[in-house]
């Protein structure tokens, strides 16, 4: 039985399911409810427990201090990500982003302005994270009557890319870094021009995120294909140098070892690279 505890605002709830408490969230859901009453589980959009760590703790503070407007448009912010950029977006985003939003607004009315020095990688690297930031500064700007700064669009962009990651302690600017590092290195080592609107360097950049994301979060699988490394060894030498040169940054880096599994797949994309093949 989930019983209310108390309405934080209009749209959320801390409630008592079987002695754990949880934040439910739901447009209106908190409007004139009492506690000691059961909640309508059919008005609920949202479900965020336990909130038993500090860290959750905190998320729990936020209703007292950030008006619930700025959970509401972050609410619509999410669901309008999970379609363009889809579903692997923890929950948490909706409080880290009504936290970040509600802090913009006040520097936006008090005149102070935040730039963000990487702006020109997340509008490269990052597409779809971007689109969602212009569209959701768009709609900051008209429902609290302020003007964002264009690097808002990348602000909330960022928040996006940590939102993906499963590791809680992620950290977006490092992962654009990463992936702008690597997409350097590629470029010098091929000595020539790319067409980074081609399909292949999509689908490079695509697999350079995921493996950027493995690479600070420490969890390079440690498997090792045999095959299809020594085939790329063989037919495709120059795209596993470049596979190589990306290996040694990284180890130099980060001090982690790349498998041939890793080294497999990046020579791949570079080798698509080399030969604008789709």
């Amino acid at each position: 039985m989930i019983t209310i505890k108390k309405s934080l605002n209009n749209s959320m709830l801390l409630v008592d399911s079987d002695q754990r408490e949880m934040i439910l969230f739901g447009k209106g859901i908190g409007f004139g409810a009492k506690p000691g009453t059961n909640i309508d589980l059919t008005q609920v959009e949202k479900v965020f427990l336990p909130l038993s760590d500090l860290k959750s703790r905190h998320f729990l503070s936020l209703t007292d201090t950030i008006p619930a407007a700025f959970f509401d448009i972050s609410h619509d912010i999410l669901t309008l990500a999970r379609s363009l950029c889809g579903d692997k977006l923890n929950s948490v985003l909706l409080f880290t982003l009504a936290e970040h939003l509600h802090f913009a607004v006040e520097r936006s009315r008090s005149g102070q302005t935040i730039l963000n020095k990487l702006s020109w990688e997340v509008k490269r690297y990052y597409p779809q994270e971007y689109s969602v930031g212009l569209q959701a500064r768009a709609q900051v700007n008209e429902k609290f009557d302020v003007a964002l700064p264009e690097d808002e669009a990348v602000n909330i962009a960022f928040h996006l890319i940590n939102a993906s990651s499963q590791d809680d302690d992620s950290t977006a600017h490092q992962q654009v870094e990463l992936v702008n590092r690597i997409a350097d290195i590629v470029r010098y080592k091929l000595g020539k021009a790319v067409d980074t609107r081609s399909v292949n360097y999509m689908r490079f950049i695509t697999h350079l995120r995921y493996f950027a994301e493995r690479v600070l979060a420490g969890k390079i699988a440690l498997s090792e294909t045999e095959d299809f490394y020594q085939e790329l060894m063989r037919h495709r030498p120059d795209a596993m140098t470049v596979a190589w040169a990306i290996r040694d940054y990284v180890q130099d880096k980060y001090q982690l070892t790349l498998p041939k599994d890793e080294l497999t797949w990046l020579s791949i994309h570079i080798s698509r690279l080399m030969d604008g093949q789709a």
